[in-house]
């Protein structure tokens, strides 16, 4: 029973701010099943409801932690699989059989309805939190629920009074827990490492501190196919170049094929083109109907283009050690000079992220039948330029911690989106030439300065090439 117990409490030490609220969410639909003991229907539906979203919250973050359990070294401890489902027991109790008989005693539907609800949202939960995809289909239910409203409604009052509905829910949260608990508990051999660098996120990063990567589906497989090609192909040609023309040029864009890969003008098209096909789709299916203000989008996709560099961040850290080797290949002369190579290299984030930005938000104009296309355009190329500068030089000489990365990101993303709305209103204020005009000076400005002054700090810095502490 010791090892149960820890298992246990492995949230409380993992997550423990997750786990007290959680813990209070339990304690009050409990309290409020309490009340509800003189056949207060309404309010054992309510005590159901604050089971079932404690349950999700608990269980993503069970899920993550199964994930850092499941390493095949830990099958090497003895009964360790039989310790998992003695706590899954437990949690089973607490979490489904427990709410489902006393709410069925209150006056609510059968129990077997009500535990078969409960298993199923604790299953979502457990999915979202090892990671697999089978957890976000409840969001297809939220999208068509918004679509079609009143067929929503008809089919919730014929799911509560059929008796298929509890087979049914048990069935989908079997399905779900196979899918999401069989690969951790499965033994292989893991896939071959990704640059931290890359800029699709492919299932093949690891960033959960050394937990077991799960197996990737077919379509992130031949997506990911797709673009290691385009990546081989790009560093084909700028060896190629290289060897026709050894120049500065040459050997920069060589450098950033290796650091890169995933920003060559092949991989940037395909990149484009998978995010315009889920937007579409996402679009015509729970956004039909224009109900925002089309400016939204321009401040949307320089949010979404600014992405890319807390990544940065995280993959600079990761590829240390590698680094160490492109040190010795470069032999640079001076310290700086290393550092002002990497510098250069990754500077060609900024094109591509405004690159990315404008994309987005031709494809949002084109959506949406925006009324002021080139006003969105106009704000979006300058603040989107001047943030990726900012972004760049924070990431790039910014905290380690996560604590403090995290932090940092949400600054910039916050200023970011006070200056695209402050732009937006000053250019429909002022005009294009004196509104755009001052706000390309003071955006560029300081976006700029304080790129030229994080590249000082960072050539001014040693070369670090140790791992970082997970």
């Amino acid at each position: 029973m010791k090892a149960v117990w820890q298992l246990w409490l492995q949230p409380w030490k993992k997550v423990p701010v997750l786990a007290v609220l959680v813990s209070l969410i339990w304690l009050g639909a409990m309290v409020t099943f309490c009340f509800a003991a003189s056949h207060q229907v309404k309010l054992s539906a309510l005590a159901v409801g604050m089971i079932a979203f404690g349950s999700w919250f608990w269980h993503v973050g069970q899920g993550q932690i199964l994930r850092e359990l499941c390493r095949p070294e830990s099958f090497l401890m003895p009964y360790f699989t039989r310790r998992l489902a003695c706590a899954a027991a437990i949690n089973l109790t607490q979490w489904v059989l427990l709410p489902a008989c006393i709410s069925s005693l209150l006056g609510l539907p059968p129990a077997w309805l009500i535990a078969a609800a409960l298993l199923c949202a604790a299953a979502l939960g457990l999915a979202i939190g090892c990671g697999r995809r089978a957890g976000l289909l409840i969001w297809l239910l939220f999208i068509g629920a918004g679509w079609m409203p009143q067929l929503a409604a008809q089919a919730w009052y014929a799911a509560l009074n059929s008796p298929l509905t509890a087979p049914l829910l048990l069935l989908i949260a079997i399905l779900i827990l196979h899918i999401s608990l069989r690969p951790l508990l499965r033994i292989d051999d893991r896939e071959t490492e990704a640059s931290p660098l890359e800029s699709m996120n492919l299932g093949r990063t690891n960033d959960t501190g050394g937990a077991p990567r799960l197996p990737r589906s077919a379509f992130n497989k031949r997506i990911g196919s797709l673009f290691d090609h385009t990546s081989q192909w790009a560093l084909d040609q700028a060896l190629h170049s290289y060897r026709q023309r050894p120049g500065s040029a040459q050997r920069l864009t060589l450098i950033r094929r290796l650091l890169l890969p995933h920003d060559n003008p092949l991989a940037i098209a395909l990149r484009l083109a998978l995010v315009a096909c889920f937007v579409t789709i996402y679009f015509f299916a729970a956004i039909h109907r224009q109900h925002f203000n089309a400016a939204v989008v321009g401040a949307y996709a320089t949010m979404l283009a600014l992405t890319r560099f807390p990544q940065l961040g995280r993959g600079m850290q990761r590829m240390r050690p590698n680094l160490a080797d492109l040190y010795l290949t470069l032999a640079p002369t001076t310290q700086a000079q290393y550092q002002k190579t990497l510098a250069d290299a990754l500077l060609i984030l900024v094109p591509v992220s405004v690159l990315t930005a404008v994309a987005y938000t031709l494809l949002g104009i084109v959506l949406v039948h925006a009324a002021e296309p080139v006003q969105m355009l106009t704000t979006t190329i300058i603040v989107t330029t001047a943030a990726s500068l900012v972004a760049l030089a924070v990431h790039l000489i910014g905290p380690e911690g996560s604590f403090g990365r995290g932090l940092v990101n949400v600054v910039v993303i916050f200023g970011t989106m006070a200056t695209y709305w402050g732009g937006y209103w000053l250019i429909g204020a002022l005009g294009y030439v004196f509104g755009g005009g001052l706000m390309l000076i003071i955006a560029l400005s300081f976006g700029i300065s304080v790129w030229f002054a994080a590249q000082r700090e960072y050539q001014r810095r040693r070369p670090c090439f140790d791992a970082p502490v997970a």
